[in-house]
This record gives structure tokens, sequence and C-alpha cells, in this order.
């Protein structure tokens, strides 16, 4: 099959509306999600003349997440030429998948066409089941999903009517899945849950969007360690902060950006620890910067839970692209290749991170400089936004 056009169907922040959405978002704010689209979709318009951008914004629900009830459709522009459309919906807890659903299926039925593909970003239930019905109208349309996540490793659990709709979604997709054509995958090991078989897959573990190249920021003095990401204990957040203690230099610093279900603790912290700088939730392009003046970046993500074979933490590739070296652990998730540009924490315990940090802001800025340029020039040769969309196309020609 020979692609004659591409529908790509997400939820990412159009720049126009980007500061509406930060002002009205109440938590967590799914920046990674976000750049990852924006990552596929720019990379999507250098390899094809022939890609329509049908958005519908991945927001909390009101009130408790969002501060507005209505979403609204509007259109918008990506590289100030390419026109999207993003589709609106009542933003009501539980009713906002079904009007997402209603309103998305009628927007895709009214342009798409017989021989069109859908790439789909995400497992979400209501892009899903849009799609799949136009199929029955139009039985040569092919989907592509793109899956960042696997449902039953994500959040949306924390009492008994949530968990309930958790399992009632997961039984709906588990149906629409069987109508999806090919994946894109972010880890090998998401092949067999999700019961690929025959079906044309990809790995594409992330993409670095060339806009997110930041001027040089000069160097702190002081040694800098920086985290940025969600505040999550299963994302060994308090284990960083106990291998910091363990560090008594004064010349040493901690900075933390994001929110998540730590912060309280890590406020408490940091009150008590001065060298420790929670700086909250910041916006991205700010902490593209703060990763740029750090000393070294580290994720603290341990193997102990079993989600971490299905996923790439997405600050793998950002950290790299920093410049700036980085401390990791050695996921499952994590394709072998980036090991060769990152510090490994050789045992998981916070003793292990706390001298694998010390060892590495001991090293010259020579030194550290020569590595964080290698594993930069990594990911601008092999990981940038045309080369990885490249890959979905060349599957999806032989669809």
């Amino acid at each position: 099959m020979s692609i004659s056009r591409v529908v790509f169907l997400g939820g990412f922040f159009p720049d126009s509306k980007r500061k509406e959405i930060e002002v009205n978002s109440k938590g967590v704010i799914q920046y990674a999600a976000d750049a990852l689209q924006q990552a596929i979709v720019k990379g999507m318009l250098v390899n094809s003349n022939n890609v329509v951008i049908v958005n519908s914004v991945y927001i909390g629900s009101y009130p408790k997440k969002y501060k507005k009830s209505k979403i609204s459709s509007y259109s918008f522009l990506i590289n100030e030429d390419i026109e999207g459309f993003n589709v609106g919906f009542l933003n009501l807890p539980l009713y906002k998948f079904y009007s997402r659903y209603i309103n998305v299926k009628k927007y895709l039925t009214k342009i798409t066409k017989k021989n069109d593909v859908i790439i789909i970003y995400a497992i979400h239930t209501s892009f899903l089941k849009a799609a799949v019905d136009l199929k029955s109208t139009y039985p040569s349309l092919k989907i592509c999903l793109i899956v960042p996540d696997l449902p039953s490793f994500m959040g949306g659990g924390n009492n008994f009517f949530e968990r309930i709709l958790k399992k009632v979604q997961e039984s709906i997709q588990k149906k629409l899945l069987n109508e999806v054509d090919a994946f894109v995958l972010l880890s090998d090991h998401m092949y067999r849950p999700l019961k690929v078989n025959n079906r044309p897959w990809v790995r594409v573990e992330g993409v670095f969007n060339n806009e997110d190249l930041i001027i040089e920021q000069k160097k702190e003095k002081l040694k800098t360690i920086l985290y940025s990401g969600t505040l999550a204990k299963r994302y060994g957040i308090m284990n960083l902060l106990e291998a910091f203690s363990m560090i008594a230099d004064e010349n040493y610093r901690l900075w933390i950006c994001g929110d998540g279900d730590t912060k309280r603790e890590l406020e408490k912290i940091s009150t008590a620890d001065k060298r420790i700088c929670y700086l909250g939730q910041v916006e991205r392009e700010q902490v593209l910067k703060l990763q740029k003046r750090a000393t070294v970046l580290v994720n603290p993500r341990d193997s102990k839970g079993e989600f971490t074979k299905y996923s790439f933490p997405s600050k793998t590739m950002e950290y790299l692209a920093s410049g700036t070296p980085s401390i990791i652990y050695k996921l499952e998730g994590i394709p072998e290749e980036y090991f060769n540009y990152c510090f490994v924490v050789e045992n998981e315990t916070p003793f292990s991170l706390s001298q694998t940090i010390t060892l590495v802001c001991e090293k010259t800025e020579d030194e550290l400089k020569e590595y964080g340029d290698k594993a930069k020039q990594f990911i601008l040769t092999n990981k940038t936004s045309e080369k990885q969309a490249k890959k979905i196309y060349n599957m999806l020609n032989k669809l």
C-alpha cells in the first residue's frame, strides 16, 4: 500500500492555546505527552505534504482538574502555515468520554477519505471507537495506533467508582484494539500484552523535536543536580532525596521541577535542607534552560515496577539532547544503545545513586562537556522528528 493521506488524531496543546491550558489546569500537566505528539506531527509534516491534523486536547475533567466545563472547537496553525482543527467537548467527569467520541466521530466523518490512514495517539477509548466506527463505513481505511503507555499501568483507580470505570474501559479497549492495523510502540516489550501478533509494528521509543534546542546557558558555579518530571513515588523521587541527603558537601544543590503525589513531602524536606530547591511545575522552555545550566541530570526511576519494561522515560531523550551528562538506572524499556551515552547506577539503592552523583559531579568541566556533547550528538543524529517519523511511514507503506 502506498499512503495517500494521513490523518493524525491526538490531544496536544496548540501553541496558540498553551497559556490558556496551563492557566486553567489543576495539578499535573501532561507536558511529556504533549512534547512527543508535537514532535511526531512535525516529523510527519517533513516526510509528507498530505497530512491532516485533528486534535482534541488531553486535559483533566472539570472541576477537579480543569477550571472549564466546556472545551471549544477551533482551528489552529502548526509551523505557521499548516492548519489543524481542535474538536471541542463537554469536559464533565465520565460524560467527557461520550462527548469527545461523538464530536470526534462527527468531524472525522466529514473530512476522512476511504483510503486514509488514521494515526491515533494513545489508547484513548473515545478516539479508537470513533475511528473503528468509521472503518465500518470505509473498509479500506487503516488505523495505526501509537502506544506510549499500557492502560493497565496507568493511573485512574483512586476510589471504587474509578476502578470500576477503568475495568470497563479496558474491556472496551481490548475489543477496539482488534481493529487496529498497525502499531507504533515505545517499548519492544509491549508486543505481547497488546497481542500485536502478525500485524505490522515499529518501535519508536521517543522523538526529539529540533525546536527544543535551546541557546547555550551558563553553567551553575555550584555542583547542581536536576530532576524534572512527575513527582511520583513509583518514579523514585524519594530515593533521589535520600541519595542527596548522603552528600554532606555544601557546594551541592538539588533542583526539582514538577508536581505529583510526593509534593508535600518534598516541600517539607526542602525546608529542612536549604540546598534543595523545589521550583514547582515549570513551563517546558524554562525546564530546558535549567537542564543546560545544571551539572548533571538524574532520572531516579528504578526497575522495581513491572511497568518499567513497558515504558521509555521521555526525559531520557530530553536529558541527552541537552548536552548535560545524565544519570539513569538500567531499565528494560530503554534500548541498549542509550546506555553508551549515560552514567548508569550499578545498584538500585540510594547509596549507589549518591555515589554515582558524586562521581559524575567531581569530574572536570572538560570531561563533563565531552561526555554531554557525545550524548547530544547521538540524539541529533538518530532520534530527530524527521528520522523517527520516517520509520512510521516506512511501516505504513507496507500495509
